[in-house]
């Protein structure tokens, strides 16, 4: 049966070159079907959706284009004047560099700076005019985003055949705010700066994918980093499931321990502070988002954690059943009961922040043009260069990491350690960077989200497709899917956290090298909030090993033996003894052969049974690590 002729909107076209290209991504060969990449498309985009409402926030920050107007003057002069603090820069901002984002109400009404001779005031970037800006910036951020990963996503899934959906990436867009361009452009890159490197980060990424540089770097990771990376990058998923900006609130900060249980509602939430001497001196105190549950107490008696203890639960079960539509169940009804306003679990509470969100929420449709973000680039890189080389090597780990593990998860990874058309797949996420900077976009990358696809069943590039076009929707129905609360994604981080630890069964945690660089690669990416990190550790770690034992090796030092592969060599010694024994009580064929065959000695009864033991042990100690990392299939 042809496809149906394409509708007159643009919206129309772009869902008929889906359904028309459909069969070229080979979804029979992998065994897929078109509702089974729809229900895996929906789970993706459902648990990454929160990017519409996080990045352009974050992105905002940085003060975009926006400039300080007529506010900007000095106290004791009353002139104009546009230049910034260097005392306040260091002041004030240096505490951004600690990713603390938000400033105290008593903070934005008064400024110590005031009474300093000679020193602008905060009107500037405090302004009702500035104020304004960053507002119209912000909602221009969100049709920048979901165009961005709209482009991104459908390339993906038309050049690649991968179920990968890409956006901008979280950790990379609160580098590019907080650390280079500065909380409302304080730091010591320009805006326009910052965007200029990202498109250079991209062109230089993509030169590596195509001129096959890209694979020969890769080839350097270790095979138990490979192994290790799904494995960890799902102990960072469940970790930010676990929490409450992106999950359901039940890991919270803590004084003494960094972190530990929480839940509590929201009167019972203390916030932390950094409390230097700018804070203790000048009042100047700045608070994050992170909050204890220590001093008020209320511990485990938030309703939203329990609600969205409950959407685990329902995920978890029917994915038990093997249901496709496990992750769209579970983080619709959380969502659906969450929109009610006047309950204990609500995500628009009768306060400033709920009732702003609930007046952008019942616009629904809302379309918001790009005049003021659109092409911010400049020939002046002063300063830039090593943002431009941290972007790079960031984005490049973080990819690969991303890619590998999606693909390991789905079993595609061969004996080389790469995966088909991987060329292209990082070719297209190059160019997504290189696009997404025309709208003054962070670097867009691959999403590990796309792990909640692929756990549904997505197998091809149709479900990037059907993202691309699910983004397409979100630029005018950004409202609603910028409504979706944390805690209704928080389970299916969790549960897509704890699948892809399944990698781990093919780590061989018998050799020591092995096993403590896939144990840092695990354990360092969620507690660093970065894969890139994480990927360091592992390799690392590696190197240092097994690069110490081949130097020792020629000074005749053997690398040791693990002591599960000696109580391996006792067992087989014990069993050895067992044979002997039996072959003396009972000599029988079958008997030897039968206990020959537990201690892989079966067909050579002519060979010394120790000899072949040891054989066999060394054997396995040298062949332990699985040819195929690749084998992890559902």
């Amino acid at each position: 049966m042809p496809p149906p002729p394409p509708p007159p909107r643009i919206g129309g076209v772009i869902f008929y070159l889906a359904l028309t290209l459909a069969p070229r991504v080979e979804r029979q060969e992998r065994g897929s079907t078109f509702s089974t990449e729809v229900a895996g498309a929906t789970a993706t985009f459902l648990t990454m959706a929160y990017i519409l409402a996080v990045n352009p926030r974050i992105l905002a920050d940085s003060g975009g284009p926006c400039v300080p107007g007529d506010g900007g003057e000095c106290i004791e002069t009353g002139t104009t004047d546009r230049r910034r603090s260097d005392d306040f820069d260091r002041r004030a901002f240096s505490l951004v560099q600690r990713r603390l984002f938000l400033l105290p109400t008593h903070f934005l009404s008064y400024s110590p700076f005031a009474h300093c001779d000679g020193l602008c005031s905060m009107q500037g970037i405090m302004g009702a005019p500035y104020e304004e800006c960053l507002e119209k910036i912000k909602q221009q951020y969100v049709t920048a985003t979901a165009l961005g990963s709209m482009v991104a996503c459908l390339l993906m899934g038309l050049v690649a055949n991968l179920p990968i959906a890409l956006a901008p990436g979280m950790g990379m867009n609160a580098y590019f705010t907080y650390s280079v361009v500065g909380w409302r452009g304080t730091g010591k890159v320009s805006y326009q700066a910052a965007c200029t490197a990202v498109m250079i980060e991209g062109a230089i990424f993509f030169v590596l994918a195509v001129t096959g540089l890209r694979y020969k770097i890769i080839r350097l990771i270790p095979e138990p980093v490979r192994i290790a990376t799904p494995a960890g990058i799902g102990a960072f998923l469940a970790h930010l499931g676990l929490q409450s900006a992106e999950g359901i609130g039940v890991v919270v900060g803590d004084v003494a321990t960094a972190v530990t249980l929480g839940a509590c509602p929201e009167d019972k939430q203390t916030k932390m502070v950094a409390y230097d001497a700018d804070c203790k001196d000048l009042g100047i105190c700045v608070f994050s988002d992170n909050y204890t549950c220590d001093v008020e107490g209320g511990i485990m008696t938030s309703g939203t954690t329990w609600l969205g203890i409950l959407g685990t639960m329902i995920i978890a079960i029917s994915l038990a059943y093997r249901s496709k539509m496990s992750f769209i169940y579970g983080i619709a009804l959380v969502t659906f009961v969450s929109w009610f306003r006047g309950t204990a679990v609500t995500y628009f509470p009768n306060n400033t922040a709920g009732d702003a969100r609930f007046s952008y929420f019942k616009k629904v449709v809302d379309v918001t043009g790009l005049d003021k973000i659109i092409a911010p680039f400049t020939s002046d890189l002063a300063n830039a260069g090593l943002a431009l080389f941290t972007m790079l090597y960031v984005d490049f780990l973080d990819t690969s990491g991303t890619l590998l593990g999606i693909a390991n998860s789905m079993g595609m990874i061969d004996e080389d350690g790469t995966f088909p058309k991987s060329t292209q797949a990082y070719a297209v996420d190059a160019f997504a960077t290189m696009f997404g900077s025309i709208f003054g976009l962070s670097p867009i990358t691959s999403y590990i989200e796309s792990g909640a696809g692929v756990e549904a069943g997505s197998k091809t590039g149709l479900t990037a497709v059907i993202c691309g076009f699910y983004f397409f929707i979100a630029i005018f129905f950004a409202p609603l899917l910028a409504s979706i609360p944390p805690w209704a994604i928080g389970g299916a981080l969790i549960l897509v956290g704890a699948l892809m630890a399944r990698s781990l069964t093919k780590l061989n945690f018998n050799r020591i090298s092995h096993a403590v660089s896939g144990f840092l690669t695990v354990m360092v990416m969620p507690l660093t909030y970065s894969i890139a990190y994480g990927l360091i550790a592992g390799i690392g770690s590696y190197v240092v090993m097994e690069g110490t034992f081949r130097i020792l090796s020629f000074a005749n030092l053997d690398v040791p033996v693990d002591e599960v592969e000696a109580d391996k060599h006792l067992l087989g010694k014990s069993l050895m003894n067992v044979t002997k024994g039996m072959g003396e009580m009972a000599p029988t064929t079958s008997a030897e052969d039968t206990v020959k065959k537990s201690v892989g000695e079966t067909g050579k009864d002519e060979e010394d049974p120790m000899e072949s033991d040891e054989a066999n042990i060394k054997n396995s100690t040298d062949d332990s690590a699985p040819d195929d990392v690749g084998d992890n299939k559902k």
